[in-house]
């Protein structure tokens, strides 16, 4: 995924390795910067839960209004629209060889709100996605929580994966200081809308070795430029939530499953 050239860098940088490096750096350094661009809902009276966005104000056909771009503007809104059926508005993402990343800012001690819940649908998986490699790094669907500082960030994405088997958590192959974890693979559920719920705070430990600093946003990212292909999902009704109602709403679904046990995988 190629996002922005470093800034003050000279003369062309023969080894792709680093460029990649260099340009992830950039993307969550820019994505910090969405202050400027997009910001959540107001928080819900109900002290366990803080809605993010459930797009239920947007217009159909519409870029969604407290979300920001990390990219180019203009691609962003050729991706990223509300769609409704049924009543229901959400967040509909077509990636015809494309990338870019979307998201909101909300900054917040993780051990007030631990957990993040949200469903998604993917429609179309990126032909031959494999989130380990560098030349292969697409995802149908993916949402980031992003951590700590606007120079080194730290970043968890979870993904509906074309291929890594569910449980799966790797190290991003293009910046060491970001995993993936895999929460939906493959076809099984395509096309049919998954509640995910999922213990970031634990999952940050778990990964890292240690507390994590403050949120300091949420993105969400479909692409398929890496993989020259088409991908295609829809997002909806994002919250933070507390440790207790995450345990909660893992005993009212069965479709929502506890974070993924560490089995990396390079």
């Amino acid at each position: 995924m190629s996002y922005l050239t470093c800034r003050g860098q000279t003369g062309e940088i023969a080894l792709r390795n680093v460029k990649l490096w260099c340009t992830a750096v950039v993307a969550l350094i820019g994505f910090l910067k969405l202050s400027s661009l997009g910001h959540a809902e107001e928080p819900t009276t109900n002290p366990s839960t803080m809605s993010l966005d459930s797009f239920d104000m947007d217009q159909p056909g519409s870029f969604p209004a407290h979300w920001g771009v990390r990219g180019d503007e203009a691609t962003a809104k050729t991706i990223y629209s509300i769609a409704e059926e049924d009543g229901n508005r959400f967040l509909r993402a077509y990636a015809d060889k494309q990338d870019v990343q979307i998201g909101i800012t909300r900054t917040f001690e993780p051990k007030q709100f631990p957990a993040l819940q949200w469903r998604w649908r993917a429609k179309q998986l990126p032909t031959g996605a494999d989130e380990r490699n560098k030349q292969t790094n697409d995802s149908a669907a993916a949402v980031y929580v992003v951590f700590d500082s606007t120079t080194m960030p730290r970043a968890i994405k979870y993904v509906w994966s074309s291929s890594l088997p569910v449980g799966t958590r790797t190290k991003s192959p293009v910046y060491w200081r970001s995993y993936t974890v895999v929460l939906q693979s493959g076809d099984t559920h395509i096309g049919k809308w998954q509640q995910e719920v999922v213990n970031f705070y634990q999952d940050y430990k778990d990964i890292f070795g240690e507390e994590p600093g403050q949120v300091v946003g949420i993105a969400v990212l479909t692409d398929s430029d890496v993989t020259k292909s088409v991908a295609e999902a829809d997002y909806d009704d994002f919250s933070l939530v507390t440790a207790e109602a995450a345990k909660e709403a893992r005993t009212k679904s069965t479709e929502v499953q506890p974070a993924p046990a560490m089995t990396n995988s390079q």
